[in-house]
């Protein structure tokens, strides 16, 4: 994928985690490595231009990341999308979901990443990845989601899966 000049952005970011657990990696590389990601993301130019925060004026994007357990994910798949299963990465794209979304400040808030840690531990043993390269691969596919990429057809699930294929690749 060809790389694109775009404006320096900041990121802000909450990691919350629920249920007592004990994340993989530290909070402060999380953060630093989610800079990282929404960089090389934005040097794609597809998702530069095709992003639902494409043709907005901003300096921040703002979103929460939140770490749970199966049981947890559940819950809320079941709750929310009507899955009683549990699963890796739910996503509630406020942007890029909303026609009234609003930036403010000059910061515009894309929503909610949740990531089970249970499904991600096993994923990595299945995928044989490191706990890390699997968590950042959930957090860019979330983030994807956030700014409005969806993978319901084969075409856009081999672009989103393309994307943070290249990612991982350039951290």
């Amino acid at each position: 994928m060809a790389k694109i000049t775009q404006k320096t952005m900041k990121t802000k970011i909450e990691i919350n985690v629920l249920n007592k657990l004990r994340l993989p990696v530290k909070k402060s590389d999380i953060k630093n490595t989610v800079d990282k990601i929404i960089n090389l993301l934005f040097n794609i130019p597809e998702v530069a231009s095709k992003s639902a925060v494409c043709n907005c004026e901003y300096s921040t994007l703002s979103f929460e990341l939140s770490f749970c357990n199966d049981n947890l994910i559940q819950e809320i798949n079941r709750d929310y999308r009507q899955k009683d299963k549990s699963t890796d990465v739910i996503t509630f794209a406020l942007f890029a979901d909303d026609e009234n979304s609003i930036i403010q400040n000059d910061r515009i808030e894309l929503g909610e990443v949740i990531i089970s840690i249970d499904t991600l531990i096993r994923q990595a043993q299945e995928n044989n990845n490191t706990l890390e390269k699997e968590l950042y691969t959930l957090i860019t596919h979330g983030i994807l989601h956030l700014l409005g990429f969806d993978h319901l057809e084969q075409k856009d699930y081999d672009f989103v899966v393309g994307v943070q294929e290249f990612v991982i690749k350039n951290l």
